[in-house]
Formats: structure tokens, C-alpha cells, sequence
């Protein structure tokens, strides 16, 4: 395509980023109320989160969700900062990674606790605490410190066996890795099956622009060429539609809302 005139320009129209501003704005307004909901947990006496806390003493489930959810919203919090202070200018890249970011958490705790079973929800959740504080023992030996010598990861590894040779159903079970976040973010779809994509491809399309990979950029974002095609190749202006950007905040915050309704489930329950 060299003739100018019909470069490609895959930009949104102005009324359709209006209409992404409005669906952004409302999406701020949810998170408020989402935020609210969040520093009124509590965990009642006797219900189903009760003996889940009770079996992970060590970063008890409770408290492992709401580190998640408050870690969640406070980025989806940045993307409102970002687009307000700035007077609305949608950066074509950065956004993406704060969403992403707010997907792979609330799609972890949706993880830790969609099983029936306690005991795989105590092995989610222990595997999870014992493989946070795993790498921090990476970074450590990689500045030169005697892996053998991090006392407090010895001390974790023994209180996660301990906790879990308290459960006869899977008393003798060694932790030596977690699900990858591609598996947990696959493994939840049923559970949030009116998402515009599954948690899992959202993750992904994300993380591409994130991690700047270039085909998932030009797959996702908006693009206006700038100079004819030369040898197969031409230059490109990359922005992000208003619109898209606003699809993936009402799915990070689909998603925590899910997760403090499955949240509210378990804790009901006996």
C-alpha cells in the first residue's frame, strides 16, 4: 500500500472515545464502591472462611484475599489517577499493565478459593505463601547470600508442612512449586462466564502490550500509518482506543467483584 490516501488508520472516532470516557468514568465510580466493600470484610465465626483461616494459620486465606483485592484495586485506582490528572490523555501502553496486573490477583484469589474441597484450597493458598517467599530467598542468592543460611524461609517451609500434616487428606504432601498464573487464570473461567473474553486471554493481550510484543500490539491497538510501505515495511503510530481500554477496566473489575461475591459464599457457608 504506498498510496498515501488509503493508508491504514484503525483509530476510534470522537464519539466513540467519548463513549469510552463515559464507560471509564463509570468504572472509576464502581471501583469506589468495590474499594468500600473491601474495607468491610470481616470473617464470620464458624463459616466456611473461618475454617479456612483457621487451617492456614500462617498468612491465614482471609488475609491472603484481601492483600490481593487491596493490591488489585489500588492499581486500577493508578488508571484512574493516570487518565484524570493528566485531563484525559489514555497512554497507549502503560494502562495495560496496570490492568493485567489487577486481572492476575483477583484471578489468584478466585483460584484459592473455587474449590469445593478445603484441602485444595489450604494447598493453593500454602503453595502460594511458600512460593512468594521462595523468591525473595531467589533474590537473596542472586546478591550473594548462602541460600542455606535464609532462616526465615526454613522457618515458613516448616510451618507450611506442619499445616499441612494437620489434614489427614493430604498430611505428607510436599510443596516444591505453584500453578502457574496461565493456569490459574485458565482454571476460572466458569466461574466469570459472562466476560467479554475469558480471564486467561485478557491476561494474555495484556501482558503482550506489557511486555512489548509488537504483534500483540498491532493486534490490539489502534494504528495509524505514517509512511508508505517500503521493502514490506512502513511506519506506524500506536494508540490505545478509549473503548478497549475501558473493556479490559470493567473486566479487572468484573473480576473483583467475583471474587468478593465468592468471597461473601464462603463465608456464609459452614
Amino acid at each position: 500500500m504506498s498510496d498515501q490516501k488509503s493508508a491504514r488508520d484503525t483509530r476510534e472516532s470522537d464519539e466513540d472515545a467519548q463513549r469510552g470516557f463515559r464507560f471509564l468514568q463509570l468504572g472509576f465510580a464502581r471501583l469506589t464502591a468495590l474499594e468500600q466493600q473491601i474495607e468491610s470484610l470481616e470473617v464470620r465465626e464458624g463459616s466456611s472462611l473461618d475454617g479456612d483461616r483457621e487451617a492456614t494459620r500462617y498468612n491465614p486465606i482471609p488475609d491472603q484475599l484481601v492483600g490481593l483485592l487491596v493490591a488489585a484495586t489500588d492499581h486500577l485506582r493508578a488508571v484512574q489517577v493516570t487518565v484524570e490528572d493528566s485531563g484525559g490523555k489514555i497512554l497507549a501502553m502503560a494502562l495495560f499493565t496496570l490492568v493485567r496486573s489487577a486481572i492476575e490477583m483477583s484471578g489468584t484469589g478466585l483460584w484459592i478459593l473455587a474449590p469445593k474441597s478445603r484441602d485444595e484450597r489450604v494447598l493453593r493458598s500454602l503453595a502460594l505463601t511458600w512460593d512468594n517467599r521462595r523468591q525473595v530467598r531467589s533474590v537473596k542468592t542472586a546478591l550473594g547470600q548462602d541460600p542455606a543460611q535464609d532462616a526465615g524461609f526454613n522457618r515458613m517451609q516448616a510451618r507450611v508442612e506442619q499445616l499441612i500434616d494437620q489434614r489427614p487428606g493430604i498430611g505428607g504432601t510436599r510443596i516444591s512449586k505453584v500453578e502457574s498464573v496461565t493456569g490459574r487464570l485458565g482454571s476460572i473461567s466458569d466461574l466469570v462466564p459472562h466476560l467479554v473474553e475469558p480471564p486467561l486471554i485478557l491476561w494474555q493481550m495484556a501482558s503482550g502490550i506489557a511486555h512489548g510484543n509488537t504483534s500483540m500490539m498491532q493486534g490490539v491497538l489502534e494504528q495509524k500509518q505514517l509512511s508508505p510501505f517500503v521493502g514490506g515495511s512502513a511506519s506506524f503510530e500506536l494508540t490505545t482506543s478509549v473503548v478497549t481500554l475501558a473493556m479490559f477496566y470493567d473486566a479487572a473489575l468484573t473480576l473483583v467483584a467475583r471474587l468478593l461475591e465468592l468471597h461473601e459464599t464462603r463465608n456464609t457457608s459452614r
